[in-house]
C-alpha cells in the first residue's frame, strides 16, 4: 500500500490529468469495481472456498480485466482534454463514449458480484467469464469510440 504523500501526489496528478467531475468519476468509478473484484478473490483465496484450479481462473479473469484500467484511465484523459467538464454535463460529441465507459464500469461491478456468488457456492466459472467479456467488450468498443478519431 502506498504512504500517505505517495497517494497525495496520486491525487494530485489524477486531478490535473481527469479533473474533479465527469472523467474522474467514470475513472474512479471502473478503478472501484476492478478493486472490488479483486477483493473476492482475495477472499476466495483466504477462506479457500474456491478450488485451486478455480481459484486461478479468477486470477487470470482478474489480471485480463486488470490491463485494461491503463485503456479506461487513457479514454477518460483524452476525452477530458478533448473537452474540458463543465460539472457532470456530458458533451454531445463524448456522449457515446461516456455510456460505454459507464457500462463497462458497471458490468465490472457486476463481474465481482458474479465472482462473490461463485465463491459462496450460488453461481458458476462460466457466469464469471461471460460476465468478464463484456467488460472486455465494453472497452474495445470505447477504443472505437476514442476522441478524435
Amino acid at each position: 500500500m502506498a504512504g500517505p504523500f505517495a497517494r497525495r501526489r496520486q491525487a494530485r496528478k489524477d486531478d490535473q490529468e481527469l479533473g474533479t467531475e465527469l472523467w474522474r468519476r467514470c475513472n474512479d468509478w471502473f478503478a472501484r469495481s476492478l478493486d472490488r473484484y479483486w477483493q473476492v478473490v482475495d477472499e476466495a483465496r483466504r477462506d479457500g472456498s474456491v478450488p485451486q484450479d478455480e481459484l486461478n481462473g479468477l486470477v487470470n479473469a482478474g489480471n485480463v480485466l486488470a490491463e485494461l484500467m491503463p485503456t479506461v484511465r487513457g479514454l477518460c484523459v483524452e476525452a477530458r482534454r478533448a473537452h474540458p467538464e463543465h460539472g457532470l454535463e456530458i458533451p454531445q460529441d463524448v456522449s457515446d463514449l461516456h455510456r460505454v465507459l459507464s457500462r463497462a464500469a458497471n458490468d465490472l461491478a457486476t463481474t465481482a458480484q458474479a465472482a462473490a456468488m461463485f465463491r459462496l457456492g450460488q453461481g458458476s466459472l462460466d457466469s464469471v467469464g461471460r460476465r468478464a467479456e463484456k467488460v472486455v467488450a465494453g472497452v474495445e468498443e470505447a477504443e472505437r469510440l476514442r476522441p478524435g478519431r
